[in-house]
């Protein structure tokens, strides 16, 4: 069945045309003016290849992840191999960190919400361990360490950083324990010696009795 209707894929050109080579003329019109377009426009168009390479790129990758990470969203590995790890929150605070330094120290420091950090585990390049307590200002309080020459000691601070209490236990199991005035000062000395004999000791303040 034939059709009367007007040509419009070449100007100034009016034919008699069955409907669907109509139909084919026009798309291909349409077609070679898309292509006329797209010549003009090539920097766009690449731009645009390479935004689509990118979109497949992180399509394929979420893919890749969807079919390793297990359902709750935790990785489960034997190992992890890293000289330092960072612990954040869900505000990006540091809260967390596990490193070694060059001095051969391995060191566990745990922060508050503020990222000010409260505890510190360490292993001195020798393999003393020891344990560092910190009040909100950073400043030392609590410090128990166990050292290469058999002796473990126990150190507590006041605020100002002054070390107001000494316990500790010596190689040869004698021990001893220091309490100090607010300027540094022994005042009492109690301690077994590794004979078994008790032993306490006062001191007068600085100046006093002059």
């Amino acid at each position: 069945m034939s059709t009367s209707m007007r040509d419009t894929g070449f100007a100034g050109s009016t034919t008699e045309l069955d409907g669907s080579e109509y139909r084919i003329r026009e798309v291909a019109a349409r077609l070679d003016r898309r292509l006329s377009a797209v010549e003009s426009r090539s920097g766009g168009w690449a731009i645009r290849l390479v935004i689509l390479g990118l979109v497949v790129a992180v399509i394929g990758l979420a893919v890749a992840l969807w079919t390793v990470v297990p359902g709750d969203g935790a990785w489960s590995v034997d190992s992890i191999t890293a000289e330092e790890v960072v612990l954040r929150d869900a505000e990006g605070v540091a809260r967390g960190r596990l490193a070694t330094d060059a001095d051969g120290r391995a060191q566990l420091a745990l922060s508050d919400q503020d990222g000010r950090e409260r505890i510190r585990l360490t292993v001195l390049a020798d393999g003393s361990p020891g344990v560092t307590i910190s009040d909100r200002d950073a400043r030392p309080r609590a410090v128990l360490a166990y050292l290469d020459d058999g002796t473990t000691n126990l150190v507590i601070a006041d605020q100002s950083g002054v070390s107001r209490a000494v316990f500790g236990v010596d190689a040869d199991g004698s021990t001893q324990a220091f309490f100090t005035d607010d300027i540094g000062d022994i005042r009492t000395l109690v301690g077994v010696g590794a004979d078994g004999e008790p032993a306490v000791s006062t001191f007068e303040a600085r100046g006093a009795g002059s």
